[in-house]
């Protein structure tokens, strides 16, 4: 029925589709309800302006963002294709000049309008669904959907409006809806379609595997490593660059540490005027300007051809914002780059912008009473606040600009108030002025959903967990991602070593290498016993301190340090602690519960294992290659190479064992000489050890330190039961508590051990 290929080379410019660009405008066409999700730069835009100049009548498109709409409007009206936009930034009589020219008959009209862009805020004026209703609408285009969906952080009032009005325009005629994001998991896409009202619908996703696009994480902690890095970076590559970053702070941070390595280099964040913004923004598209430094206010228009690197100066607060600013990199199909400069610890700022997004129950209805204090119940009079939101924060106590604005937003959501500060304004005020629409109420009669709240609070910890497990987890990022907004197709053409992220890049200099085992497979069953002692109580950072024998403020007031656990992997750096840490969560062994402050668990497979150590035996190739991967040269703390460790009682140096012999010499007990010494109790359990082995202590000594009877039962079952398998401590600890022997320690168990090989046992 439609040339479709005619319209595109015609009306586009363009001589042929990209893949799934052509079933897409089939199904709209065929006046099928269609959801397009496709990244950004994949022209999913064309997916409904082609249909659009096909068919005839007016095609609706409701985007929330007036600089998006300009740039749609802008490109279209250069292709000779008639569009208009009506929003705050034209004046009334323009807009009622459209209207009156849409109502005239559509045959008359030598060159008629074909798309009209609108806010969803439009659809709350009676009078512009009135003239709608008149028109021929070829189909209606929701950009940017995923702000229909609850779970959205951006979600806008109004767009709980959109169902109903097409509900209205389909009383008089049929088209079909099309829904376009780049950006929505699955878990979103069930709610968009719900709130849409769809039934029988097309699904396309696309074009989520960018090729070109190689991505690289680099876990630095360091502000100076980190902007030394991109200084590394930068010296060696040419074309443009995108360095984007958490803070306003932080991005004129490495702003003015590029000025001062003479980088030609722009600044831009929300807080600039629009003069300087667009300044910085033309100075970036022309050449210019070769690095702009930003937060995510900059990404409209950025269809640059030639940006070679997107860097994450910060840890992005989810996947879809993390995806959507690396594809800004490589346009033109060369080879580009989206690396991560970040690390766990930047995991708190974006808490801080979560617990400040979502502020508790009580901050906000104090933030309420704030508003309505003078007022009596039942009492309004379209009271008109006009305040900053740093000066609103102050005087109501919150202290805090960012959570005000937070609130405010909560509370337009729910029409306790809106922007704006007179009733015949149609488009929402955008600065920081505010009208209360609702009478004053008592607390329990606030038609908040305060269930709802707590739900997108644990969302975006939910998102956030997401990122730090593709940025953090060594395994394929490109594998993770198409997962993640359910790309099946590019999943299914994805090889098992997809070539353009660090891990699978990396992954192949990791198979030529002869990988010493960084840690016995018992160490394993030590963590998991240890947490079985603490289950649900604390969070991986603080079990990760005890097992290293960390003497922070937390483990010394909460008596942890007399723990027999205390210590145990004392030898071992953070970062491999983590990393077993992490692991045993990766492979379900543990689990991190869904709260706020997220605390370690036993799973029932990790119960099992505690019996049955076959399990774990069976992943460990894939266990070492993942703590090389994690830690690579920072495994212990006394050792800078990799080397596997020989016993886990190994003293640190020989100057240590000296003064620990002198201490002990000196009838010091062994938590004295710890304390002396500011060692953990058991590495001085290994020096004495040491001691015993190299003949500097005597077999009395131990005989004096450790119980006899208990050495006796040690050896007893080595002897029948692990005598050619006795460097694994954890078996012999389950075999002794078994035989009804559970007080004898570690400590006895090593001690034994040496013993037995000097044959003073």
């Amino acid at each position: 029925m439609y040339n479709i290929e005619k319209v595109l080379k015609d009306s586009f410019g363009l001589e042929s589709f990209r893949d799934g660009q052509q079933a897409t405008i089939e199904s709209i066409l065929a006046g099928t309800d269609t959801l397009v999700f496709m990244p950004t730069g994949g022209w999913k835009s064309l997916t409904y302006q082609l249909p659009g100049v096909c068919m005839d009548g007016l095609t609706l498109v409701i985007s929330p963002l007036i600089s998006l709409m300009k740039d749609q409007v802008d490109k279209l009206n250069e292709l000779w294709i008639r569009v208009e936009l009506i929003n705050s930034t034209i004046s009334f009589g323009e807009q009622q000049n459209i209207l009156n020219e849409l109502s005239s008959i559509w045959e008359h009209t030598e060159n008629p309008i074909k798309f009209l862009y609108i806010a969803p805020e439009r659809l709350n004026s009676e009078w512009f669904l009135r003239v709608l209703r008149k028109l021929k609408i070829s189909l209606v285009a929701i950009d940017e959907a995923h702000c229909i969906s609850q779970w959205w952080h951006d979600f806008r009032p109004s767009y709980m409006k959109i169902k109903g009005f097409l509900d209205n325009l389909k009383e008089t005629q049929s088209f079909p809806i099309v829904a376009l994001t780049a950006t929505a998991t699955k878990k979103v896409r069930a709610d968009m379609v719900e709130r849409l009202g769809l039934h029988d619908y097309n699904m396309f996703t696309k074009w989520f595997d960018r090729k070109n696009i190689i991505i690289l994480v680099r876990e630095i902690s360091k502000k100076e490593e980190k902007i030394d890095k991109v200084w590394e970076i930068l010296e060696k590559t040419p074309g443009s660059w995108i360095i984007y970053c958490s803070s306003r702070k932080v991005t004129k941070e490495v702003y003015d540490d590029l000025l001062k390595k003479w980088v030609k280099c722009g600044i831009y964040t929300g807080a600039m005027t629009p003069e300087k913004r667009e300044e910085m923004q033309n100075g970036f598209m022309t050449w210019e300007l070769k690095v702009i430094v930003a937060t995510n206010a900059f990404w409209m228009w950025i269809d640059k051809k030639d940006i070679r690197f997107v860097i994450h100066y910060n840890l992005p607060g989810s996947i879809e914002n993390y995806y959507q600013e690396v594809w800004r990199a490589g346009r033109d199909d060369k080879k580009s780059f989206g690396v991560v400069l970040a690390s766990y610890g930047d995991t708190k700022i974006q808490e801080f912008f979560i617990e400040n997004t979502y502020p508790e129950k009580e901050e906000i209805l104090n933030f309420y009473d704030y508003l309505y204090r003078g007022y009596d119940h039942g009492w309004w009079q379209g009271q008109e606040i006009q305040k900053t939101y740093m000066t609103m924060a102050s005087e109501s106590g919150l202290k805090n600009d960012y959570k005000a604005g937070s609130i405010l937003k909560i509370l337009e959501k729910y029409w306790v108030l809106r922007k704006g500060v007179q009733w015949e304004v149609e488009e929402w005020f955008r600065g920081r002025w505010i009208t209360l629409l609702q009478e004053k109420r008592k607390h329990s009669e606030l038609l908040i959903d305060w269930n709802h709240q707590n739900k997108l609070k644990d969302e975006a910890y939910y998102k956030l967990d997401q990122i730090k497990k593709l940025l953090f987890y060594p395994s394929c990022r490109k594998r993770f991602i198409l997962d993640y907004f359910g790309d099946e197709e590019d999943l299914k053409n994805l090889w098992d070593d997809c070539g353009s992220c660090d891990y699978c890049l990396e992954k192949k200099d990791l198979q030529a290498w002869k990988l010493e085992n960084l840690v016995h497979l018992s160490t394993f069953g030590i963590v998991l016993d240890v947490i079985s002692r603490f289950n649900n109580k604390f969070g991986m950072k603080l079990i990760a301190n005890l097992l290293r024998g960390s003497r922070e403020k937390r483990i010394l007031d909460w008596w942890l340090d007399k723990s027999d656990d205390y210590g145990v992997l004392s030898e071992y750096s953070s970062e491999l602690v983590e990393a077993v840490l992490e692991w045993l969560i990766k492979e379900e062994f543990l689990e991190q519960t869904s709260w706020k402050f997220p605390l370690i668990r036993l799973t029932d497979l990790g119960e099992v294992w505690l019996k049955k150590e076959k399990i774990l035996k069976e992943s460990e190739p894939e266990l070492q290659e993942y703590l090389h991967m994690k830690v690579k040269s920072n495994a212990f703390k006394s050792k800078p190479t990799w080397k596997s460790i020989k016993k886990s009682w190994e003293g640190k140096q020989t100057g240590n064992y000296d003064l620990t012999l002198k201490l002990f010499k000196e009838w010091k007990d062994l938590k004295t000489i710890a304390k002396e010494m500011d060692f953990k109790i058991m590495t001085i359990e290994n020096h004495i050890l040491k001691l015993y082995e190299r003949g500097d202590l005597g077999l009395m000594d131990m005989i004096n330190l450790l119980d006899l009877d208990n050495l006796k039962e040690v050896k007893k079952v080595i002897e029948e039961f692990f005598w050619a398998n006795r460097d694994k401590l954890k078996p012999i600890k389950e075999k002794l508590e078994e035989l009804w022997f559970p007080l004898v320690s570690y400590f006895e168990i090593k001690g034994a051990l040496v013993m037995m090989e000097k044959r003073d046992l």
